[in-house]
């Protein structure tokens, strides 16, 4: 984490659902900037061109999955902390396997967000 909070990344294809956690995360404390990347190539870049503390991660995207993303992200020097965000909780023991720090279900709820930034 930064002096002055935690950068994330959302990354997600649908957009209501990137724009409502992007919004939620916008107002917790702990979250200095919120940065939103709508496929696994956006955020790749974004993760190249920005620090990145947390990704918040959809499982289901066209193209690369959010999975695959997170096997990428565990070759970086230093990888950033992975929340799954999704609709599907089969995914949940491949996930903790890629080394998750949580996943989460959608709709997100203000509390059990604010439970994984912890």
């Amino acid at each position: 984490m930064t002096q002055g909070g935690l950068r994330v990344l959302v990354v997600d294809d649908e957009a209501p659902a990137r724009a409502d956690l992007a919004w939620l995360l916008e107002r917790e404390q702990s979250v200095a900037s919120v940065a939103v990347a709508s496929n696994a190539t956006q955020a790749l870049r974004a993760l190249h061109r920005d620090g990145t503390d947390v990704v918040f991660l959809d499982v289901r995207m066209p193209g690369l999955h959010g999975l695959d993303l997170a096997r990428v992200l565990g070759r970086f020097a230093t990888p950033p902390q992975v929340v799954f965000v999704t609709a599907h909780e089969e995914h949940a023991v491949e996930a903790f396997e890629l080394r998750a720090c949580d996943y989460l279900l959608k709709p997100v709820r203000a509390d059990r967000l604010r439970e994984a930034l912890a």
